[in-house]
């Protein structure tokens, strides 16, 4: 007998935004990015005023908010070295929600 799970996947409800906010630094070409319990990811945010609330944690003056769609966003967290492997949307710090791209 087979056994469906109501929800098998946490977090496989949770939907990314058509349009995402990333913190870049253009002189260096580095991305603000994040760990949460041990998986690293390209730190992404649905408001402008989000990633500008990050950026106040990042040491490392010059950084900007860049624009780009949820597709742009997986291909920049792509391009990102190891141990770089996800997308992780910061809109709630205490519950990042992770989208693996490797």
């Amino acid at each position: 007998m087979t056994q469906t799970l109501d929800m098998p996947l946490l977090g496989i409800t949770d939907t990314f935004p058509d349009t995402l906010y990333l913190l870049s630094h253009p002189a260096s070409g580095k991305y603000g990015c994040y760990c949460h319990e041990g998986v690293h990811g390209l730190a992404c945010f649905s408001t402008e005023a989000g990633a500008f609330r990050f950026a106040e944690f990042i040491d490392l003056s010059g950084m900007a908010t860049l624009e780009v769609s949820f597709d742009r966003a997986r291909e920049i967290a792509k391009e990102r070295p190891l141990p770089v492997v996800s997308l992780i949307l910061l809109d709630k710090l205490e519950e990042p929600v992770i989208h693996y791209v490797r």
